[in-house]
């Protein structure tokens, strides 16, 4: 028989189901439009085309009947470059004048991480909504320095053994300050499941290499079976088959490694939303992503090869594909509804660790 207190703990869960509408061709229009822009204003417009993108992706996501929403300011974020731009010009030329300046400089900018971690969460969450709620993150960067310390320890001391504790020790300081109202983030214990994740991820990369090495030895073979080699080398030069062999070789590889982390990514992302919840009052909002090995190692596969075909230009199909894949399989579990949120007061936060941590490629858990 079933205690009442456990019936309160572990609610049955309802699913509340992600829906995601955008189509490859509206989305198509939107890029094609921002790229020709972007060159035309030799990367000016780029800030207004991330807002334009991630407004569209956004306005196109939505669960428990709330609808998501990016707001950033296209101005914030070219600021943001500018100084990011020319931070980096600074440090490159300061190797000019003293590599040990160049060093210094690039200690003082690991030194700054952790803040900003702090700031480019404070942006993307301040400039993001659901149902017309703002997020919020209220962590302090005294917690983070200590946190991202911790981190750098685990993975020094263990030589790197431990990093699925060390990615753990840092969301659980990113996530429980990621707020929509009262409700916030909490993550389980997943360390196990992590490093399943990256053996796993090993185990994608041979299959991936067997599959790229096997699509080059078709195309090979097919060139030989139509003596390409003996045109190529009497139209010219003797060697050109040689150095286009490397090419291609080396373009195999690429392809290779592009699918290989591309895979590593998003198993590690699928561990940690499983562990993650929507914390409600007392009720939590699991969530929860089934997305079998066999269709992510398919969908990332091909992914690749439509970009290798059609030199980039198979990137809206890519995205809109990827992305509704991932939110077909993603869902709420907890309570009927989401209806006993409610927003706080926000206020708009600086863009320049938004651009920072872009450039920086830190891991701030989304």
């Amino acid at each position: 028989m079933t205690h009442p207190a456990d019936e309160q703990m572990h609610p049955i869960p309802h699913t509340l189901p992600f829906a995601f509408s955008a189509t490859t061709g509206g989305y198509a229009r939107l890029w094609l439009s921002n790229l020709v822009l972007s060159i035309l204003t030799l990367g000016v417009y780029s800030a207004w085309a991330k807002v334009r993108n991630l407004k569209y992706l956004y306005g196109h996501t939505q669960v428990a009947g709330g609808r998501f929403g990016y707001h950033a300011s296209p101005i914030a974020i070219l600021k943001g470059r500018a100084l990011m731009v020319g931070l980096f010009v600074l440090w490159q030329l300061s190797a000019e004048f003293s590599p040990l300046l160049q060093g210094l400089l690039g200690a003082g900018a690991l030194l700054l991480t952790p803040w900003l971690a702090v700031q480019a969460m404070r942006f993307r969450l301040a400039n993001t909504s659901w149902s017309g709620m703002r997020l919020h993150f209220d962590g302090r960067t005294g917690d983070a320095y200590r946190t991202f310390l911790k981190s750098w320890l685990t993975l020094l001391l263990s030589l790197g053994l431990l990093w699925p504790l060390a990615t753990l020790q840092k969301q659980r300081y990113l996530l429980p300050h990621s707020r929509l109202g009262q409700a916030s983030l909490t993550i389980a214990p997943c360390v196990r499941k992590l490093y399943l994740a990256g053996f796993g991820s090993l185990f994608a990369a041979v299959l991936y290499g067997v599959g790229f090495t096997s699509l080059g030895g078709v195309i090979w073979f097919a060139g030989n079976a139509i003596n390409l080699p003996a045109w190529v080398n009497a139209h010219f030069g003797h060697g050109s088959m040689r150095v286009i062999d490397g090419f291609f070789g080396g373009m195999l590889g690429i392809l290779w490694l592009l699918a290989a982390l591309a895979y590593a990514r998003m198993a590690l992302q699928r561990v940690l939303l499983n562990h993650t919840s929507l914390m409600v009052e007392n009720v939590a909002y699991r969530l929860r992503m089934v997305l079998p090995n066999r269709t992510l190692l398919a969908l990332l596969f091909s992914n690749t090869l439509a970009l290798a075909f059609s030199l980039g230009l198979a990137w809206p199909w890519v995205r809109i594909r990827t992305l509704r894949t991932t939110f077909n399989q993603l869902t709420l579990q907890g309570g009927p509804d989401l209806a006993r949120l409610y927003a706080q007061g926000q206020s708009q936060y600086d863009a320049r660790g938004d651009e920072l941590a872009d450039m920086l490629a830190l891991d701030l858990g989304w």
